[in-house]
């Protein structure tokens, strides 16, 4: 029984984990579509060069 509760809790953990990272990339892809912030970006990746 001890092992299901310690898989539910990692898997919990690791969906949240996954869905802060795809909710930081979303919010700093909106941010690098204005101009004045494309050459401060955390993530360049995501300014399209």
């Amino acid at each position: 029984m001890r092992r299901l509760v310690y898989c539910k809790v990692v898997l919990t953990t690791s969906l949240a984990w996954v869905l802060v990272d795809v909710l930081l990339l979303l919010y700093f892809s909106e941010c690098n579509k204005c101009d004045e912030h494309k050459d401060r970006s955390l993530l360049p990746a995501l300014r399209g060069q």
